[in-house]
C-alpha cells in the first residue's frame, strides 16, 4: 500500500545526479536578496499584487483531486491533504487575491531532478519546499533568494522558530527560507502485540528496550508468544534502514563525519557496532531485510509486526486507521544518549531572472501564511512544529499521541550534518550500508570503502 503521504526520504540521489546540470547556475538574478531589492519587494502596493499568480513545486503526494477546493484544515489528515488545503485556504482568503499553481510532475522520488531542471532551464518555480539537509547547496551556489531583509515585510517572526528549524534555513550566517517543521524518525508500536507477549510496564504501556540485548531478547520474546516480527523498517528503495544505522551512531556520541564536518567517521567501532548490530536482527530474523517503504508499513498495519521505524509524517494516518492499539514515541534509546535521525521541511524562493519584485513579494506572502498556519501543518500531519509557541500551546499538547514523541522533538532529534556536500555524502554512506545487506560486503571493508568515498566526496575529489 502506497500512501499519498510519503514523502522524500531520501533526498541524496536525486540532487546528486543533477548536481553538475545546476553549478554555477545561478538563476541569473544579479543582486538578488541586496538591499535594494528587499526594499523594492517592501514597496509593492497592494494595487500591484492584486490577482497576482505565483508557481510552487512541492512533494507530498497529488491529492487536488480528493481535497478539491476545500478549506476546511479540520478534514485534512496526512502532508498531501494538509498542504493542499492550506494552499486552497491561501488562495481563497488571501487580499490581494493572489493565486498560487502547483507545477504538476513532481513526484517525492524525483522532486530534485525536476527542480534542478527547472533551475538549469532558467525558469525556476517562485516558491518551493526544500529539505534543510539539501538547501545549504542551493544557498551555496546563489539560487535562492535571502530572507533576513525581507522577513519584516511579511511579519515572519523567525524568534520563534525552534532551534533545529533554525539551523535548517540558514547558511554562512544568512536565512534563506521560512521553517515549516522538525521531522525524525519514531517508533511506531503495535500495543496489542507488546501486551500479548508481555512486554509492558506496571501501568501496560509497552516496555521498550534500552540495551541492544534487551532489544534482542525482547524480539525473541516477542516472536516466541506471537510468531510475529518485532521490527520492521525499509531498507530496499528507501534510506530509513540506513537512518537506524546514523540514529544508533547518535546514541554513541558519534556521526558520519566528524564534528567540523570535513571527514568521515564511519570507519569506526561505534559504525561497526551499530551496523552489526542491525545485521544480528536480520540474521535472527526478528525484522526481514529486503522490505520496500510500502511493504514494511503494510506489514505493520497488518499487524504483523510490532514496532515499525518509521517517521512523523505517518503518525496522524496510523492514528486513524490502525486496526489495533497504536502509540507512537520516540525510538527506543539502546546506547549511551537518546538520538534518532531527522530533517526539516522548509519553504524558499527561488532567483528568478527578471527579479520581479511583485512575484517576490506574492511569494514572501505565500510563506508567511504558511508559517502562521504551522500549527494545522504540525496538527494535520504529525511532524514537530517548527514554532515553540506551538509546541507550546495547549491545543498540541492535547493533540493525539504528541505527548509520547514530544521529547524527539525537544532533545532526542539529531539533525544531518548542515553541509553543503551532505546529498551526495549520503549517497555514498547508503551505498556502504547497502552493499553489506544486499551484495554480501563484509561489514569491516564496506565502511573504510565507504569512508573513502565520503572523503573524496568532502575534498572535491
Amino acid at each position: 500500500m502506497r500512501t499519498p503521504n510519503r514523502r522524500l526520504i531520501a533526498i541524496t540521489v536525486p540532487l546528486v545526479a543533477t548536481a553538475l546540470l545546476v553549478a554555477g547556475c545561478s538563476g541569473g538574478g544579479s543582486g538578488a536578496g541586496s538591499a535594494g531589492d528587499a526594499k523594492s519587494v517592501a514597496d509593492v502596493t497592494d494595487a500591484q499584487l492584486k490577482g497576482a499568480t505565483i508557481e510552487m513545486a512541492r512533494f507530498f503526494g497529488d491529492c487536488s483531486d480528493d481535497i478539491g477546493t476545500s478549506t476546511d484544515l479540520s478534514a485534512a489528515v496526512g502532508e498531501c491533504a494538509t498542504i493542499q488545503t492550506l494552499t486552497n485556504k491561501f488562495n481563497a482568503e488571501n487580499e490581494w487575491g493572489i493565486t498560487v499553481d502547483r507545477l504538476g510532475g513532481a513526484a517525492w522520488d524525483s522532486y530534485y531532478d525536476t527542480l534542478n531542471s527547472a533551475f538549469a532551464g532558467g525558469n525556476p518555480p517562485d516558491v518551493a519546499i526544500m529539505h534543510g539537509s539539501s538547501l545549504v547547496d542551493y544557498a551555496n551556489r546563489g539560487l535562492l533568494l535571502p530572507i533576513d531583509d525581507l522577513v519584516d515585510v511579511a511579519d515572519i517572526d523567525l524568534a520563534d522558530a525552534v532551534p533545529a528549524a533554525k539551523t535548517a534555513i540558514s547558511y554562512d550566517g544568512t536565512n534563506y527560507a521560512v521553517p515549516f517543521d522538525v521531522h525524525a524518525a519514531l517508533a511506531h508500536l503495535n500495543v496489542d502485540l507488546f501486551t500479548a507477549a508481555g512486554l509492558v510496564n506496571a501501568d501496560g504501556t509497552p516496555k521498550l528496550p534500552t540495551s541492544t540485548e534487551e532489544f534482542l531478547a525482547d524480539a525473541k520474546t516477542l516472536e516466541d508468544k506471537t510468531g510475529k516480527k518485532y521490527f520492521a523498517v525499509a531498507t530496499s528503495g528507501d534510506a530509513l534502514g540506513v537512518h537506524v544505522f546514523e540514529s544508533l551512531l547518535d546514541q554513541q556520541g558519534s556521526g558520519v563525519l566528524n564534528e567540523d564536518g570535513t571527514q568521515a567517521n564511519i570507519d569506526t567501532p561505534e559504525a561497526i557496532e551499530s551496523l552489526g548490530f542491525m545485521n544480528e536482527v536480520f540474521s535472527a530474523g526478528y525484522a526481514e531485510e529486503n522490505k520496500t517503504y510500502d511493504a514494511a508499513q503494510e506489514s505493520f498495519l497488518k499487524g504483523d509486526a510490532a514496532m515499525l521505524f518509521n517517521g512523523t509524517w505517518v503518525v496522524d494516518q496510523y492514528n486513524g486507521t490502525a486496526p489495533f492499539t497504536y502509540e507512537a514515541t520516540n525510538f527506543p534509546t539502546l546506547y549511551e544518549e537518546p538520538g534518532v535521525w531527522a530533517d526539516s521541511h522548509t519553504w524558499t524562493i527561488p532567483v528568478q531572472k527578471d527579479a520581479d519584485p511583485v512575484k517576490y513579494r506574492a511569494a514572501l506572502e505565500f510563506i508567511s501564511f504558511l508559517y502562521e498556519h504551522d500549527a494545522d501543518w504540525a496538527l494535520g500531519t504529525g511532524h514537530i512544529s517548527a514554532r515553540e509557541s506551538v509546541l507550546n500551546s495547549d491545543a498540541y499538547k492535547a493533540a493525539p499521541q504528541r505527548a509520547s514523541y514530544a521529547d524527539t522533538g525537544l532533545t532526542v532529534a539529531h539533525p544531518v550534518p548542515h553541509i553543503a556536500s551532505w546529498p551526495a555524502v549520503s549517497k555514498a554512506l547508503i551505498g556502504s550500508v547497502e552493499s553489506v545487506w544486499f551484495q554480501g560486503e563484509d561489514v569491516d571493508k564496506a565502511l573504510k570503502d565507504g569512508s573513502s568515498s565520503i572523503d573524496s566526496v568532502l575534498g572535491g575529489k
